[in-house]
C-alpha cells in the first residue's frame, strides 16, 4: 500500500510541478512583453519575486541551485520531465541585451519531498500501531494457548476437574466451553469407571462368597452324607436287606443331588451346553430352567436356522440373553417374555420383550446393563431400549452375523 501511495503521489507531484513551471514561465513572458517596450534595460532584481524559474543576462554567471535536501532518486524520478517540457528560452530587448530563462523546480521538488516524508511518517505511525495491536492480540491468544494447553496437560495428567475460566473473547468462551464440557464429560466417565470398578470387585466377591457357599453348603453336605452312608454300608454286615436296600437308595440320591448340584454350578460358571448343543439348544434349555426358577412365562421364537457364529459370538449372545432374563427377574415384575431371534439381510436380530413395568426414566444402569451394552458392542451391535406399547421393554440388537461368524 505504501509504494502503491507512493506512485501516486510522484505521478501527481510531476503533474504539479509541470503546472506550476509552466504558470511561472508564462508570467515571466508576460512580464518580458511588458518590459520590452521600455527604452531602457531591465534591472535583474525585477524579476526576483518568480518562482522556479531562474533569469539572467547572456554571459552572466550565476550560482547553480539545488535541492539539497531532496534525495538524488526523488530529482532523478522528475527531472526528465522538466528538461523534456521546459527546454532554456533566450530573448533579446531593444537595446541589444540578452536574457536566459531556465527552469528552477528546486522549491517544488523541496515541497514534494516533505510530502513524501509525512506519508513514510504517516505509514511508520500506522506500522507501528499495527505491530503494537498484533503484539497485544498475539499475547493475548498466547495466554489462551497457554492456558489451554495448561488444561491438556492436566487431562493428561487424569486431573480430570480442571476447568478453563471465562474471558471477554467470544471465540476462547466458545472454546473454554467445549473443554470444560469435554472434561465434564471425563470426570463423569472417571466416577462411572470407578463406581463400576467398585461394583465389579463386590460382584466378585459375591460371587466367590456364593462359589464357596455352594461348595461347602450344598455340595459338601452330599459328600458328607455319602461319606456317612458309605461307612454305613461298611458295617452293616448283620442289616436286613431292607436296611441295605434304603441305605442304597440314599446313597443313590445323594448321588443324584450332587450331580445336579454340580451341574448347575458348572451351568453357571460356563454355558457348556453351547459346545455340545449349539446356541438354538443352549438357548431353549435356557428359556426353560429360567422359566422353572422363577415362574414367569417365556417363549422362545426362531423363525429360521440360525447362522454359525463364532464360539466367542455364541458365548456373548448367550450371555446377554441370560443377563436379559436376570434383569426381568429382578427388576421388571413381569408375567410373560418372549424371546425373537431370526435374520433379516446379514442381520441376525435379537428382541427381547417384557410385559413388566419398563425402564424409569433417569434410572442409573447396573453392572448388568452395562455387561449387555459391551457383550453388543463386541458383537458389532448397538443394544437399543425402548419402551413396549402397553408396558413393558423392549431390548433389541441386529448383529452383523457375517461379521460375526
Amino acid at each position: 500500500m505504501l509504494l502503491s501511495l507512493l506512485l501516486v503521489l510522484l505521478h501527481q507531484a510531476e503533474k504539479d510541478l509541470v503546472r506550476e513551471l509552466h504558470a511561472s514561465r508564462a508570467l515571466a513572458l508576460q512580464l518580458f512583453d511588458g518590459l520590452s517596450r521600455s527604452p531602457t534595460s531591465p534591472d535583474p532584481h525585477q524579476f526576483d519575486g518568480l518562482r522556479h524559474l531562474r533569469i539572467s543576462r547572456v554571459g552572466e554567471a550565476l550560482p547553480a541551485t539545488t535541492a539539497e535536501d531532496v534525495p538524488r532518486w526523488l530529482v532523478s524520478w522528475l527531472q526528465p520531465a522538466v528538461d523534456e517540457r521546459f527546454p532554456p528560452l533566450t530573448l533579446s530587448f531593444n537595446d541589444g541585451s540578452q536574457w536566459h530563462i531556465t527552469p528552477d523546480p528546486h522549491d517544488e521538488l523541496g515541497e514534494i519531498w516533505e510530502s513524501v516524508q509525512l506519508l513514510l511518517l504517516v505509514f511508520a505511525a500506522a506500522l507501528a500501531v499495527s505491530l503494537l495491536a498484533i503484539h497485544w492480540a498475539l499475547g493475548r491468544g498466547q495466554r489462551a494457548y497457554q492456558q489451554l494447553l495448561g488444561g491438556l496437560h492436566d487431562v493428561a495428567a487424569g486431573r480430570f476437574s480442571t476447568r478453563l475460566a471465562a474471558s471477554q473473547q467470544p471465540e476462547l468462551n466458545q472454546l473454554a466451553e467445549r473443554f470444560n464440557a469435554m472434561t465434564g464429560a471425563l470426570q463423569q466417565a472417571e466416577q462411572r469407571n470407578q463406581n463400576l470398578t467398585e461394583r465389579l470387585l463386590s460382584v466378585q466377591e459375591d460371587e466367590r462368597t456364593q462359589l464357596a457357599h455352594a461348595l461347602h453348603d450344598d455340595l459338601g453336605q452330599y459328600l458328607t452324607g455319602i461319606r456317612a452312608q458309605t461307612f454305613m454300608l461298611q458295617h452293616s454286615r448283620s442289616a436286613s436287606p431292607e436296611q441295605i436296600e434304603q441305605l442304597s437308595q440314599q446313597l443313590l440320591a445323594s448321588c443324584d443331588g450332587l450331580q445336579q448340584g454340580f451341574r448347575g454350578l458348572v451351568r453357571d460358571l460356563h454355558p457348556v451346553v453351547l459346545q455340545r448343543l449349539g446356541l438354538e439348544q443352549a438357548l431353549a434349555q435356557l428359556t426353560e430352567q429360567w422359566q422353572v426358577q422363577h415362574g414367569i412365562d417365556c417363549r422362545l421364537l426362531l423363525t429360521t436356522d440360525l447362522p454359525e457364529l463364532a464360539p466367542d459370538a455364541r458365548a456373548h449372545l448367550y450371555r446377554l440373553v441370560q443377563e436379559a432374563l436376570n434383569n426381568v427377574a429382578r427388576h421388571a415384575r413381569a408375567t410373560q417374555v418372549q424371546i425373537w431371534l431370526g435374520c433379516v439381510g446379514d442381520q441376525l436380530v435379537v428382541r427381547i420383550e417384557d410385559d413388566g413395568c419398563g425402564l424409569e426414566q433417569g434410572s442409573v444402569w447396573g453392572i448388568g446393563m452395562h455387561s449387555m451394552h459391551e457383550r453388543a458392542r463386541c458383537l458389532g451391535a448397538v443394544l437399543q431400549l425402548r419402551s413396549a406399547e402397553q408396558s413393558g421393554l423392549i431390548l433389541e440388537l441386529s448383529i452383523p452375523w457375517r461379521q460375526a461368524a
